[in-house]
């Protein structure tokens, strides 16, 4: 039996290899955090090692009232995503539900490249599908930053001891920052979500969108004002 690419685009089917890809690769360079010893290469890195700094300064601190602030208004922020992507999964549901009706408005429009209402169904879908991947993401970043909440909870007192202090910073710098990995990986399926919406006009311009997206991105982790400024106070702090 042979599939069959409703269709038989074979632009679709490239504009959609290269979104897998993209996603992979970027995945792959944006979330992976290194050893600790390791010189951070891109801004992701740089805060994680800046969280370990945090958490051996917050063991000098006996009140633990600004940590605790801080990584709430991190859970605050993911619990607002979690409950975005769920309302935006529904509103998907109701265009599916009426695939018909909206195919034809997108169908009327003098821009957007011919296809039939089963790929029309398709492209909804994997937007759905990019929206549950980011509420899965954000749920997992919400227990995260619970477990990070009780690693400050548990902390122990000053005077600390430095070996157990630095054990603790490692440990719970790294807990915080895999939150913030499965954090990054929900927003970052907002931005494919955006880039998607161009394969309802054409499968280039889903491929090209999502080109942009990832270079957006890759300027952000490496080149912008913000990985600058991160970079220089990274380096003042003598590492």
């Amino acid at each position: 039996m042979t599939f069959v690419w409703p269709d038989g685009s074979w632009m679709d089917a490239l504009a959609f290899t290269w979104t897998l890809v993209l996603w992979f690769v970027y995945g792959r360079f944006a979330d992976k955090l290194p050893p600790d010893e390791v010189a951070p290469g891109n801004l992701n890195q740089m805060m994680h090692q800046l969280r370990r700094i945090w958490m051996r300064r917050m063991l000098d601190r006996p009140e633990r009232i600004l940590d605790s602030a801080l990584t709430g208004h991190s859970v605050s922020s993911t619990t607002f995503f979690a409950s975005t992507s769920m309302l935006i999964m529904a509103g998907l549901l109701g265009v599916l539900g009426r695939a018909g009706d909206a195919h034809a408005v997108i169908q009327s429009f003098g821009f957007t490249v011919h296809s039939s209402e089963l790929m029309f169904e398709l492209k909804v879908l994997g937007l759905i599908g990019l929206f549950m991947i980011g509420f899965y993401k954000f749920t997992w970043a919400l227990r995260q930053f619970n477990f990070a909440c009780t690693l400050i909870g548990a902390a122990p007192l000053p005077p600390v001891e430095p070996g157990s202090g630095a054990r603790f910073a490692d440990h719970a710098a790294r807990v915080m920052s895999l939150a913030v990995v499965s954090f990054n990986g929900g927003i970052r399926s907002y931005y494919f979500a955006m880039a998607w919406l161009g394969w309802f006009i054409h499968p280039m311009a889903f491929a090209a969108g999502t080109g942009i997206v990832v270079l957006v991105l890759l300027k952000r982790q490496v080149k912008s004002r913000s990985q600058a400024s991160v970079a220089e106070y990274y380096e003042a702090t003598g590492r």
